[in-house]
């Protein structure tokens, strides 16, 4: 049995590596390749000019080559002509010939002759067709369609417990496959609470339900596990992989970003109180317009913040349009699954979504402002900070003038450096009055001012005043203002948020070679190709809120099935649709079309109830079934992946998953929610630890989790040599099972705290033989582990050691 689901493992992991594979590589050309070879190389060697004989268009012309023969050698850089002319590795063959190509462009090509050169099979047949006209293949593909009205199969089958697994036997019976039986009562509670909590059940927890005689038992289980705050902290990781929540800004510089965190808890908040999904989304969206005076809805505008950006770079216009596409092309992926992304330098070549459609999205996000002025606290309390802050400012407005005067001119001409960095026209920007400001004056300024407050923030006064007499009279000076504390107001919260900069937005320019159009807010032109109506909000355009509307319509078919599908691929390890964020034509179709729509049905009936999507799959026998099966040979033949589910999938837990389970097991695991992040290296849960884009815990970075540089759907699951090096050699593994063997007084007591069960009669007798051996003969006492024998208590310190680098520990079933 245990050979029959390694080789099933295998044999699915391979099936889903070669797609995601090919997927990945599919994905890079879109995204990376083709921008560069048509903005680069169309115009003189595409359809309408050829020189050299050479067309660039397609693979096969590429291939093909010109008058000089071929261009590339697939899989070889250094022996393609066109890599070769690139690198200006020749005076005589340079291209292009008037400026060499950014060394990032080259890279792209590069790797991309390196990757074989791949192409999209069928290119030419997948264009669109006249002037913003679709061919019928893309007008009828399916995730463009309406949302069907299926009803479920007629099936009469004593396994099937609701309407899903009934969708699922008839997918079985036209594939011949059958479903596999119910799984134990362990591996089951097992896979819940690892599946809603992220964590594993404790022994209590697990004896509970296994020993259980009442009826609907294991309903009951899925109902308080979803009600337990526990479910928030664990579902809320999925979707800030998906928005790419970091606290740090990124790139090489990676600042910190202290204000970042109360977005995190919103999202726990709001999934532990089941906030309907169509609110979920209209918040983060446009949460500044819908309630701007309520921080507890202003707070979700952080989901515009999440954009990488290097803030001590000049180009301010560069890094404003960094943000701006990061934004547009998130928001394709995460709420609508379309990759928007492909659309920016041109019409998608795969799915109906033109150049303009990516323009229209882009306009709802260009008037947006970054915003470090506001603070999460109402009206009420920002009045009373204030006067509380005035008693304080005017018991020591001396001592704070005496203070300036020493460290004030110093600041100011740090202040001043930061200013003159950058180009006059954006240093007019920051010098105009508020009043006086363009959307782009506020847009722009941001990077400079944000540069400029930083000198404020770094000053380290005793490291700048040079005169003995001037440090030691600062000294004293703080030492006196500190007497004040006590009438001094707690600071109010940062809002790390965003807004409009005004209830105009700003131009919104698409570049072409036909000239420059200002493009006004819209959606898909397939879906719905008028203007849509807007009127602004305060000072706000309203264009977001018009978005999110759009977006959560009921009728909306890309965003009901998007997140339907997610959920799906959150408790399966598979999507119905297996890539979650594309459902397009560079996607996968979806196993079980009926059942998605069927769901999205549900789920926008329901409420758009997340905690009722998740019952409904969880009590389904589909999701019961026991992962330890004998693959049956027609499934091996027709379906490796298990795409129709006639098994659970087992799968490694994620790098949170196996952090927090060995903390868990340890006795250490920190329960605390909310508030600040603290170092990866102390024992709160992994969700409210530091994550740095550039500086990722080593633990949790080798077991793959995302850094948040992109919209992360799903995460790979990769073996390599830092994973043992740090779970068999690292101090922070090591720790951990020195303190499960301190809680451990037996070996029994060891398996229970690490594997949740205890150890077999085979299993207990090769651990008793090991610590024997290990300890040098001697032997413990009855109860186990006798106090202060230091080589019984190394011994078990390797036993719990290997318990936690168990397989059985790490993969979920």
């Amino acid at each position: 049995m245990k050979q029959s689901l390694l080789l099933a493992c295998l044999a699915s992991t391979a099936f889903a590596a070669g797609a995601d594979v090919q997927r990945e590589a599919m994905t890079f050309f879109e995204k990376e390749v083709r921008p560069v070879l048509s903005n680069r190389c169309y115009e003189c060697h595409g359809e309408k000019k050829q020189k050299g004989g050479l067309r660039m268009d397609h693979i096969a012309r590429i291939k093909a080559g010109g008058d000089g023969g071929p261009a590339l050698v697939a899989g070889e850089p250094d022996k393609s002509p066109m890599i070769q002319a690139i690198r200006y590795a020749d005076k005589d063959f340079q291209m292009p010939p008037k400026e060499k190509l950014p060394d990032a462009e080259i890279a792209v090509l590069e790797k991309w002759v390196k990757l074989g050169a791949p192409w999209p099979e069928g290119d030419a047949a997948n264009v669109v067709a006249g002037k913003g006209g679709f061919t019928d293949a893309q007008r009828n593909f399916w995730c463009f369609q309406p949302l069907a009205d299926p009803k479920p199969p007629e099936i009469s089958s004593k396994w099937v417990r609701n309407d899903i697994d009934r969708f699922i036997v008839a997918k079985h019976a036209e594939q011949k496959l059958d479903p596999a039986p119910e799984a134990d009562r362990r591996e089951l509670v097992r896979r819940i609470y690892f599946d809603l909590h992220g964590l594993p059940p404790t022994k209590e927890q697990a004896d509970a339900f296994v020993n259980s005689t009442e009826p609907h038992t294991y309903e009951k289980l899925v109902d308080e596990l979803l009600a337990s705050p526990r479910y928030g902290e664990r579902w809320a990781q999925h979707w800030l992989d998906l928005v790419r929540y970091a606290e740090s800004d990124g790139y090489n510089q990676d600042a910190y970003r202290p204000a970042a965190w109360p977005y995190r808890d919103w999202v726990i908040r709001a999934l532990n109180t089941d906030m309907p999904y169509d609110q979920f989304v209209r918040q983060q969206l446009a949460g500044d317009e819908i309630d701007p005076k309520n921080p507890d809805v202003l707070v979700a505008t952080s989901y515009l913040r999440n954009p990488i950006y290097e803030y001590n770079q000049r180009d301010a216009r560069g890094q404003h349009e960094v943000i701006l596409t990061d934004m547009t092309d998130n928001a394709g992926e995460v709420f609508l699954g379309l990759s928007y992304g492909c659309a920016r330098c041109h019409d998608h070549k795969f799915d109906p979504i033109l150049q303009k459609d990516y323009y229209r999205l882009r306009a709802f996000f260009a008037p947006v402002r970054w915003r470090d002025d506001l603070k999460l606290a109402t009206d009420w309390e920002q009045a009373r900070f204030a006067e509380q802050q005035a008693k304080w400012e005017a018991a020591t407005a001396d001592i704070r003038a005496q203070i300036d005067a020493i460290i004030g001119p110093m600041i100011e001409s740090n202040v001043k450096t930061a200013y003159t960095r950058f180009t006059e026209d954006i240093r007019a920007m920051v010098d105009k009055k508020p009043e006086e400001r363009t959307p782009q004056d506020w847009q722009f300024s941001y990077f400079c001012e944000r540069q400029m407050e930083y000198e404020r923030e770094r000053f380290e006064p005793l490291k700048s005043i040079k005169k003995p007499e001037d440090k030691a009279r600062y000294q004293s000076l703080v030492e006196e203002l500190k007497k004040f504390d006590d009438i001094k107001p707690k600071p109010l919260l940062d809002a790390f948020v965003a807004t409009d900069a005004t209830s105009k937005g700003p131009p919104n320019p698409l570049k072409t070679r036909k000239g420059e159009m200002d493009i006004a807010p819209g959606f898909l032109t397939l879906l719905a190709p008028d203007e849509p109506q807007i009127a602004p909000l305060g000072n706000s355009t309203g264009r977001r809120t018009a978005l999110a509307n759009w977006i959560t319509r009921p009728d909306n078919q890309l965003t009901t099935r998007t997140i339907v599908n997610r959920v799906w691929h959150y408790h399966f390890g598979r999507g119905i649709v297996a890539t979650p964020n594309d459902l397009g034509k560079l996607g996968e179709l979806p196993s079980h079309p009926e059942l998605l729509d069927w769901l999205a049905r549900r789920f926008v009936a329901g409420g758009w109830s997340v905690k009722k999507l998740h019952r409904e799959i969880l009590i389904s026998a589909t999701y019961r079934q026991t992962a330890h099966r004998a693959v049956p040979d027609v499934a091996a033949k027709i379906d490796p992946g298990n795409k129709f589910l006639w098994r659970f999938n087992p799968r490694r837990l994620d790098a949170e998953q196996a952090r927090d389970a060995m903390l868990l097991a340890s006795g250490e695991l920190d329960l605390d929610t909310g508030g600040p992040s603290v170092d990866a290296n102390a024992t709160r849960r992994s969700i409210f630890t530091m994550k740095k884009r550039n500086s990722q815990n080593e633990l949790l970075r080798s077991l793959d989790a995302p850094a948040g540089f992109s919209s992360t759907s799903e995460r790979q699951s990769t073996t390599t040599p830092t994973q043992a090096l740090l779970l068999v050699n690292g101090e922070w593994a090591l720790a951990r099972a020195h303190k499960l063997a301190a809680r451990a007084n037996s070996i029994e007591e060891a398996w229970q705290l690490a594997l949740g069960r205890p150890p077999t009669a085979g299993e207990s007798d090769t651990a008793s033989a090991f610590l024997r051996k290990r300890a040098g003969g001697s032997g413990p006492g009855s109860d186990g582990i006798a106090e202060g024998a230091d080589p019984w208590r190394q011994a078990m310190n390797d036993l719990c050691h290997v318990l936690l680098n168990a397989n059985e520990f790490f993969y979920l079933h």
